[in-house]
């Protein structure tokens, strides 16, 4: 396996803004016979995006985790073989470091501005960025975010400071292994909170549906990580207080407002503003096509720093 590709630092020996990410995607490439000259054709394809956009990826710009998955699965590899192999470390005899299960953890590997979960095996502290074990990844405890991995000029540029290990082993972990993310849904016409229920748990979620605030209050909102909340709610009442009252207890939550009843006026565009404007939410109006508001809870739910193992 490869154990040369550039840390995720942005820039690999040459200075060239190479980033690590690109660089495990060039060798997947090359191991299936992509020679380099052709690999932004061959990505541009793959992705439907343009070969110029393909190219500036390939030079070091940001990856979308989606466009990752799609060229892995186009090769039919694994996410596990395609960044995982990178971080091996080899010994004085070449062979690979056979993992502890014992000292293994779960980490987050930070990609290009994206966040995977994944369990790791340390190695020796790194005592300078010039260590040899230390020019792959390595990894750093952050006591709120846990073990975090990246490059170790990702990790001082983003002022992580303090003891970093190398990283002798990497598995990035099964999306459909970790905990489910939990979804409360608020409308008081229990059709349409049951049918969005239903389509975020066919999906891979957790999602609980609660025809009014009291039925949601009544369980503590720590226990959802998301929200989505019908802008007008039983007896013609604003969800403003609802909404005010999860932003206030969790402060980085994904909470999506719904309504469809701006066009008759029943719904205060003024009220959906002050809304919109204070509470950091997202809005949508109905009808709205469930994969659309799922890909905005998920992209919300992203941008928050992992709090679940």
């Amino acid at each position: 396996m490869n154990t040369d590709l550039p840390v995720d630092d942005g820039h690999d020996a040459s200075g060239t803004g190479f980033s690590w990410a690109s660089a495990c995607l060039s060798a997947l490439l090359e191991r299936h016979g992509v020679p380099s000259r052709h690999q932004a054709t061959e990505i541009a394809h793959i992705c439907a995006i343009s070969v110029s956009q393909a190219r500036r990826k390939l030079r070091g710009a940001v990856w979308l985790f989606d466009e990752v998955q799609t060229i892995c699965r186009h090769f039919g590899e694994s996410l596990d073989t395609v960044f995982g192999a990178s971080a091996l470390q080899t010994g004085s005899t070449g062979s690979q470091t056979v993992p502890n299960p014992a000292n293994t953890y779960p980490a987050t590997l930070l990609i290009d501005g994206q966040k995977m979960a994944c369990n790791i095996q340390l190695g020796p502290l790194c005592t300078t960025a010039r260590d040899a074990s230390c020019q792959g990844l390595v990894a750093f405890y952050n006591q709120r975010e846990g073990w975090l991995v990246s490059g170790i000029h990702r990790m001082q540029q983003e002022g992580y400071s303090g003891a970093h290990y190398a990283v002798e082993q990497l598995q990035v972990r099964n999306p459909l292994e970790q905990a489910r993310a939990r979804i409360a849904v608020l409308d008081d016409d229990i059709g349409s909170a049951g049918a969005l229920t239903d389509w975020f748990n066919e999906v891979g979620y957790e999602a609980h549906a609660y025809t009014s605030s009291a039925a949601l209050l009544a369980r503590p909102l720590s226990e959802h990580d998301a929200f989505v909340v019908d802008l007008i709610l039983g007896g013609g009442q604003t969800s403003q207080s609802i909404v005010e009252r999860i932003r206030l207890e969790q402060p980085d939550a994904p909470i999506v407002l719904l309504t469809g009843q701006l066009k008759d006026g029943t719904a205060s565009e003024a009220t959906l503003a002050t809304i919109l404007r204070t509470q950091g939410v997202t809005f949508f109006e109905k009808p709205v096509r469930p994969a659309v508001l799922t890909a905005a809870i998920q992209s919300g739910l992203d941008r928050r720093s992992p709090q679940h193992d």
